[in-house]
């Protein structure tokens, strides 16, 4: 499954949130991807089925603990108004 930050996710203990952070592990000890070392993503797929944790709605879960997206964030940034400006 897809998630990106913003997304409504809810998991399998019932909690749900939207995404505040998606943390994928580098070390085989830090399964829940807190170290330093760990990686920051704005999008992951769930299906590469790599160890680490989300923060959603004040709560945690690892990846797997994932149920389903309730909300997609629908948010696209809009940069029509830079080609705007090079323009004039």
């Amino acid at each position: 499954m897809q998630i990106k930050l913003g997304d409504v996710i809810r998991d399998e203990r019932g909690r749900e949130g939207a995404i505040t952070n998606i943390g994928i592990a580098t070390d085989k000890i830090d399964i829940a991807a807190e170290a330093d070392t760990s990686l920051s993503a704005k999008e992951y797929d769930t299906d590469l089925n790599y160890v680490g944790a989300v923060t959603f709605g004040g709560n945690w879960c690892y990846f797997n603990q994932i149920e389903e997206v309730v909300k997609k964030n629908e948010f696209e940034s809009d940069t029509e108004w830079m080609t705007w400006c090079i323009q004039n």
